[in-house]
């Protein structure tokens, strides 16, 4: 609790320019930990072994087993969009491919949404901070130039100081852990657009072969069939 006074107290000394801060420490740390949540434990998942179990039913010709498979994992990015491949396996590889495509565009706005305030809000504090530091120099300076007694004078330097200490100070206490944050999401964000094109590709792969290996079964029968009559 006196960590909290101490903090509240420190704050208070910084003026409204303080408070200010404050809110967009608010901002950003609800913007943080909606995002982590979302992107964590929603988006993402085990890339290795879900394209592993989605290979095995493809080279089966199990396609309905596979889209059950990615309908068991809705939340995720990556299964989200191999579904869409899937559902057009028997079409051409272009038209697999621009299904998958369309996916990727529909899904990437929801894994980066809101992320990119967060460096926006970390200026946003650190020039706040300095609007803080400016705002205390002219009182202090006004201060000093008033027909005040020594006593009054120096309660009043004191205070414009803390107004242009504090304010600095807190602006750059909240920008570098946003900024921190920020990075850590950006590059959680980086890993899960980087196995949806890789995985994305061996899907296309993957189907175009399990297409290939069904026509020339096909027509291995029929050359069977024409050799028996």
């Amino acid at each position: 609790m006196g960590e909290i006074a101490d903090l509240a107290n420190f704050v208070k000394e910084g003026g409204g320019a303080s408070y200010m801060v404050v809110i967009v420490a608010a901002m950003c740390t609800g913007i943080a930990v909606e995002r982590w949540v979302r992107i964590q434990f929603h988006y993402s998942i085990n890339s290795r072994a879900f394209m592993a179990k989605l290979k095995k039913y493809i080279l089966s010709d199990n396609i309905d087993r596979a889209i059950s498979l990615c309908n068991s994992k809705s939340q995720a990015l990556l299964p989200r969009v191999l579904k869409s491949g899937l559902t057009r396996a028997k079409d051409s590889t272009q038209d697999i491919q621009n299904a998958i495509d369309e996916a990727t565009l529909e899904v990437l706005p929801k894994l980066e949404a809101r992320a990119l305030y967060l460096p926006t809000l970390a200026n946003l504090a650190t020039l706040i901070g300095l609007f803080g530091t400016i705002f205390g120099l002219i009182v202090a300076f006004r201060a000093s130039g008033e027909a005040l007694d020594a006593v009054s004078r120096q309660t009043h330097l004191q205070e414009a100081i803390a107004i242009a200490m504090h304010t600095t100070a807190l602006g750059i206490f909240v920008a570098i852990p946003t900024l921190f944050v920020h990075a850590v999401l950006q590059s959680k964000i980086n890993s899960i657009i980087s196995d949806i094109d890789q995985y994305s590709v061996k899907l296309v792969n993957l189907l175009s072969a399990s297409q290939k290996m069904g026509r020339q079964a096909v027509s291995s029968d029929d050359d069977a069939a024409s050799a028996n009559d």
